[in-house]
């Protein structure tokens, strides 16, 4: 789906950053750092670009994926709701490369986690990440 349809499916306005935030997260394999997108979004002044990132997460269609020494990083959600946000996945913070992907954990912490009351689940981890192992980084 286009984030054009995307952001009319959230009953959102259309508008030029919305979707380059949308496919910038969308393109990426792995979560970007709001410096990146910054850089990347260059066209967009700070502010816009922050109060984007914002609503999209207030709305279910992004997610803050990690947060280390005042860094956030963004990834796109699939299937989330503003009132729902559902990863059951965890964020790897990788320690050569820098980056964060999300991996999938296993069916059994999955039920084991849906049985507790918890409003908010973040689960993170440091090391490297699939591509920097297979590389020696």
């Amino acid at each position: 789906m286009t984030s054009e349809k995307t952001l009319k499916q959230f009953n959102l306005r259309i508008t030029k950053i919305r979707i380059a935030v949308l496919d910038a997260l969308s393109a990426s394999p792995a979560a970007l750092s709001y410096s990146v997108l910054q850089d990347a979004l260059s066209a967009f002044d700070r502010t816009t670009l922050y109060r984007t990132l914002l609503t999209l997460t207030d709305h279910g269609l992004i997610h803050k994926a990690y947060e280390e020494n005042g860094e956030s990083y963004y990834a796109r959600c699939f299937g989330c709701t503003g009132q729902d946000h559902h990863h059951e996945h965890l964020h790897l913070k990788c320690s050569s490369c820098g980056g964060v992907e999300c991996l999938e954990i296993s069916e059994e912490l999955k039920l084991n986690l849906a049985q507790l009351p918890f409003e908010e689940i973040n689960i993170s981890a440091k090391g490297p990440c699939s591509s920097c192992a297979i590389q020696g980084g």
